[in-house]
């Protein structure tokens, strides 16, 4: 965490009255202490878990989506903690910017990204799921010592992910793969809003995955994001080739993200 985020967390426990401190940015034994009085949070965490899940809990008491309180440092943390710090500094919630359910022409067969046509195609969120196995494993992007070799998503895309995943490691080896940070990994399914948005995310049907979300934030563009380099033309053909959309692509921003739907 950075001392800007640990400021954030001696606020949030100060103004609970649970910690007498300086808002300095250091977490030392007042501030560690403070933490243990946080009902929510799991006493066998460790500090920095515990002020992870106290800034999440900061985050949630704005009503600002952060998931689950697991005290882990995922992209839909790294998101709401980037909202938290515009709404106090501003005094309200960011605006919404990005573009929802926009229709285009669909060459490929997948539907468009209204809730409706998603749901009609797909199922509605959480229904329809199967597990792939995956043909080179994935590092998660909170936690690059953890992989995986399987990933939850919607049985309509399975094998066209699958095709995907094999033309990948076909095309790169499994040296470059990790060479261009290919392989990691920001999530498939999870049932939330979009980033600043009022609609759900195509996360929720299992048909979106993000890579790299360190390197390929949301709001940047093509003069920031990694997956905006030449070295990356072949990864993102691959993908639409199989008629999966990349908004970074498509709309210069969200490099991270790509899915089963038009927009």
């Amino acid at each position: 965490m950075t001392k800007a985020e640990i400021k954030l967390v001696q606020q949030y426990l100060k103004s609970k009255k649970l910690y007498s401190g300086k808002i300095d940015g250091i977490a030392g034994s007042k501030t560690e202490m403070a933490l243990s009085k946080v009902k929510p949070l799991n006493s066998e965490w460790n500090k920095t878990r515990k002020l992870i899940a106290t800034l999440q809990l900061y985050c949630k008491e704005n009503k600002i989506d952060v998931g689950k309180i697991d005290g882990l440092y995922g992209p839909q943390t790294k998101y709401a903690v980037d909202a938290l710090i515009f709404k106090l500094e501003n005094g309200k919630p960011e605006p919404v910017w990005r573009p929802d359910e926009i229709e285009e022409v669909n060459p490929n067969k997948w539907p468009s990204q209204s809730e409706s046509n998603l749901n009609k195609y797909f199922g509605k969120p959480g229904e329809n799921l199967v597990i792939i196995d995956l043909p080179y494993p994935l590092k998660l992007s909170w936690d690059k010592k953890t992989t995986v070799t399987k990933l939850k998503c919607n049985k309509k895309v399975k094998d066209s992910l699958e095709s995907i995943f094999e033309e990948v490691l076909k095309t790169y080896g499994l040296k470059k793969i990790e060479e261009l940070e290919l392989d990691v990994f920001g999530g498939c399914f999870n049932i939330r809003k979009k980033r600043n948005g009022t609609s759900l995310s195509t996360h929720s049907w299992g048909i979106a995955l993000d890579f790299n979300p360190d390197k390929n934030q949301l709001k940047w563009g093509r003069d920031k994001a990694q997956f905006a380099k030449p070295e990356y033309e072949k990864w993102w053909k691959i993908w639409e080739k199989e008629g999966w959309v990349s908004l970074g692509r498509s709309r210069n921003f969200d490099w991270m993200h790509v899915q089963a739907a038009k927009i």
